[in-house]
C-alpha cells in the first residue's frame, strides 16, 4: 500500500493559508506584551517609592528647622541678651548649631549692609527701620515704647532647607 506524501506550500498563497504555528506565535506576542508592562510596572512603583521616600525626608526636615524656629521664639533669653541688644545694629549677631539646624539673629536695618559672620541668607532681610514706633493697636503708647526689629533664620544641616522670619520686641524709650 502505498502512502500519499501530504504537499509542502510551495507558493506564497499557499503559505499565508497554512495555520500551523499560529497558535504558537499568538502565544508568545502576548507573553511578550505581558512581560513589558510587567517591567514598566515594577519600574514605576520603584521611581515611586524613591519619590516617596524623598518627599518624606524633605518634610521632616522642614518640620525639623521649622521647631528649631519656633522653639528660638520661644526663648529669646539665649539669644536676646544684654551683649547683643548693647552690641549696636550694624554688628549686632547670634548664631549657634541646634538639633543639627544653624540659628542666625541679627537687626533688620534700613541700610541692608551685611552682618559679617552671618550666611547671605541671613544677611538678605527687608531694609526697615530697627527701632520705630509701636504697631498701631499694639496697646503700647509711641511716646514710651518703641519696638526693635530682628531677623531669624534657621538653615537645615544639608543647607537645602532654610525658614526665615521676622521678629519685634517692645522696649521702653529709655532703655
Amino acid at each position: 500500500m502505498k502512502t500519499k506524501k501530504r504537499r509542502i506550500p510551495i507558493t506564497i498563497k499557499d503559505s499565508v493559508k497554512n495555520e500551523r504555528g499560529f497558535a504558537l506565535v499568538t502565544a508568545l506576542l502576548i507573553l511578550a506584551v505581558l512581560t513589558l508592562i510587567g517591567i514598566a510596572a515594577t519600574t514605576t512603583s520603584t521611581v515611586e517609592l524613591k519619590i516617596s521616600g524623598n518627599e518624606s525626608q524633605s518634610v521632616n526636615i522642614f518640620y525639623n528647622t521649622e521647631g528649631v524656629l519656633i522653639n528660638t521664639l520661644e526663648t529669646p533669653t539665649t539669644w536676646l541678651t544684654t551683649d547683643f541688644l548693647t552690641a549696636g545694629e550694624t554688628v549686632a549677631s547670634y548664631a549657634a548649631t541646634v538639633d543639627d539646624n544653624d540659628v542666625e539673629i541679627r537687626c533688620i536695618k534700613s541700610t541692608g549692609t551685611p552682618v559679617s559672620g552671618l550666611s547671605g541668607g541671613a544677611n538678605d532681610l527687608p531694609v526697615r527701620l530697627h527701632r520705630d514706633s509701636p504697631p498701631k493697636g499694639s496697646g503700647y503708647s509711641m511716646k514710651y515704647f518703641e519696638v526693635r526689629r530682628y531677623g531669624i533664620t534657621t538653615t537645615s544641616l544639608t543647607g537645602k532647607t532654610s525658614i526665615q522670619t521676622g521678629v519685634w520686641k517692645v522696649f521702653n524709650k529709655n532703655q
